[in-house]
């Protein structure tokens, strides 16, 4: 089954000089041997400066060159028969009953968050070659609407009260809704470090953390801080506890 689909009516409409607004695309093909999902959220109108700067990101995500969304639709149809080519390449030869499912590349990059000031895009990418299990990766890029360009948002990251906040951060992940959150020792359950005095040196995230209307989310991609079956920790941090933590910059984009 394929769906390919340019929704031209689906508008986001940005606070800036001039309305950024942007085009849903989609493409979706899948069969027993591949299955291949994309949904870009294409900037077409505004000012140029970030219309430029965010379809220069979307290009660097999905690896090659976009200048339309019809770009996009073709670079889904290529993948999809790529990825059968692999599937075909690896299993043919195979019974049947020894084959492992289809081949899988999604790739979703999403406006998250808007302010009069900021842009955040959220990019959502998942591949699946053969093997247990296929690997998510998840990220937010933010982007400043004056003039298009991603600025650093964290100073003083060797704070100890930085380091708590991330490990209250992490525990309230672990935790969920749950009325008591969990024990430093519980928590130990879930990440890769061993002893609890090490919660409270726990890394940044590699990948940078973004904005949202309401505070900064930081987020540990699989395998980064604990097991696969741990999944992606993410948590945000109100702007009223981070503040004293983020760039000049990063301040100034906060009413």
């Amino acid at each position: 089954m394929m769906t390919a689909l340019l929704i031209a009516g689906g508008h986001h409409a940005f606070a800036a000089k001039r309305p950024l607004v942007t085009d849903i695309v989609t493409f979706e093909k899948s069969d027993t041997t591949a299955e291949v999902s994309i949904l870009v959220h294409w900037p077409c109108k505004g000012e140029q400066v970030l219309v430029d700067s965010l379809r220069h990101h979307i290009a660097y995500l999905l690896g090659g060159t976009f200048n339309s969304p019809d770009d996009i639709l073709s670079y889904g149809a290529s993948l999809f028969e790529s990825l059968s080519a692999d599937w075909h390449s690896v299993y043919d030869e195979m019974p049947p009953e020894d084959r492992l499912g289809a081949f899988s590349k999604s790739h979703h990059i999403t406006k998250l968050a808007e302010t009069s000031r900021y842009i955040t895009y959220y990019y959502q990418t998942y591949d699946y070659g053969g093997g247990i299990h296929g690997f998510t990766t998840e990220v937010g890029f933010t982007f400043r609407k004056s003039d298009g360009k991603q600025i650093p948002l964290l100073a003083n990251t060797d704070s100890p009260r930085l380091s708590k906040l991330l490990k209250e951060g992490v525990r309230s992940f672990f935790s969920g809704d749950s009325d008591k959150p969990l024990t430093d020792e519980e928590l130990l359950e879930y990440l890769f470090v061993q002893e609890v005095e090490s919660l409270n040196g726990l890394p940044l995230p590699g990948n940078s953390p973004y904005l949202t209307e309401t505070g900064v989310v930081f987020l540990y991609t699989q395998y980064e801080i604990g097991p696969y079956s741990s999944g992606i920790i993410t948590f945000e941090i109100p702007f009223k506890d981070i503040l004293p933590f983020l760039t000049p910059e990063a301040r100034n984009l906060i009413p």
